[in-house]
């Protein structure tokens, strides 16, 4: 994370092995335990929509979210080790005043997506300078939806979903998953390393209760991701690693399919019927690290990512305001004996998508205007033994 979250090369802890299993064969025998702390200010604005007055809606109702993160590396012999760690996604806007209200919302309206997955993985050195890794995805989420009843409608001149009585307010339903994970790392030279990663989606059993919110009777499947990056030793105490890291949206139905398939007669809960509308992502990368001391190693970092929301789309996005394209990182860690404490900081500066053609005429026209910001704090503690 204070490196610009560069996790195919070079990695130094546990944490990265879900986008890299095969770095587990550099970490030796230790383990990792932390916590992340996200602050997040999502907001929007409805205008020119004739079932009201121009608006603003903060995301305010909740505000701070805490991801824990835990790994283990154990070498069972010259040449392959074994390891374990936690993989954590999500996203929870919660408007107090709902931009939804207007179209027969109620006055409160929240989602709560939460993914959460365990790597078991393996990687084989090869030669001492060459690894490979594989490993197994195995993960659990959760959806919960309130407020949305104005898709709720059975009237058949204003219905927009197959199954209206399974939209929204219908309490947490959770799904089981499965994916794999596949990495190569090694030696170009003495001073560069390579990574190549790749993270397949994951598989999932449907959320039955919001069938007819979601694309194909409640499917909601993570994507694939994968990328590549280079680490450059350019003189004793710096490296500096670029990456290359791709977010494969389009090919998920609830995270692909736009808001336009309503105007197309594909209702929600449909295999067509609309989702967030994302685009693939591509995030590019750049982690600097300065080892101060053989005890002491400060880090600086920057990504710059696609904007995955399209203009169209952002009547839905208010539920899914992952606007933010930029990040800036910093971080440090500290070595005492077989002991290690990181800290790492992230800004993300506030990102806004303008809507264009956004609001159906079915819901009076307009746009919707979605922007979002966030800073998070992590640290953690990790033992060599």
């Amino acid at each position: 994370m204070g490196a610009g979250g560069v996790s195919y090369v070079g990695a130094q802890e546990t944490t990265a092995l879900s986008a890299n299993p095969a770095l587990m064969s550099g970490l030796g025998r230790r383990y990792d335990v932390g916590l992340d702390v996200l602050m997040l200010h999502p907001d929007s604005r409805i205008e020119g929509n004739a079932a009201g007055p121009d608006s603003r809606s903060p995301s305010d109702g909740r505000r701070w979210y805490f991801i824990p993160q835990a790994g283990l590396s154990l070498p069972l012999n010259d040449r392959w080790t074994f390891g374990i760690t936690m993989l954590q996604a999500g996203l929870g806007p919660d408007y107090p005043q709902s931009p939804y209200v207007r179209f027969g919302g109620a006055q409160r309206a929240s989602l709560s997506l939460g993914s959460g997955s365990i790597v078991p993985a393996l990687a084989w050195r090869a030669t001492p300078t060459q690894s490979f890794g594989a490993g197994l995805v195995l993960g659990y989420q959760f959806l919960d939806v309130k407020g949305l009843q104005f898709l709720t409608s059975t009237d058949p001149q204003s219905r927009v979903s197959r199954h209206p009585d399974k939209v929204t307010n219908q309490g947490k339903d959770g799904a089981f998953s499965i994916g794999y994970t596949l990495g190569w790392t090694g030696e170009l030279s003495p001073s560069v390393s390579a990574g190549i990663g790749y993270r397949s989606k994951s598989w999932t059993q449907k959320l039955d209760d919001y069938r007819g919110l979601l694309p194909d009777n409640g499917s909601l499947e993570l994507p694939a991701a994968y990328g590549a990056g280079l680490s450059w030793k350019v003189a004793a105490p710096w490296t500096v690693a670029v990456e290359w890291q791709r977010y494969q949206y389009e090919s998920e139905r609830a995270f692909r399919n736009s808001i336009t398939e309503l105007s197309a007669g594909h209702l929600l809960g449909s295999s067509s019927g609309p989702g967030f509308g994302w685009e693939n992502q591509n995030a590019f990368k750049i982690g600097v690290t300065w080892d101060v001391r053989p005890d002491l190693a400060l880090r600086a970092g920057y990504v710059h990512a696609d904007q995955i929301i399209q203009e169209s789309d952002t009547l839905f996005s208010k539920m899914a305001p992952a606007t933010m394209t930029t990040h800036y990182t910093g971080g440090v860690t500290y070595i005492w004996r077989q002991w290690e404490l990181t800290g790492a900081l992230t800004y993300c500066p506030r990102q806004e998508v303008d809507g264009e053609n956004s609001i159906p005429a079915a819901f009076g026209g307009g746009e919707a205007i979605v922007k979002n910001e966030f800073f998070s704090g992590g640290f953690s503690l990790g033992r060599r033994f």
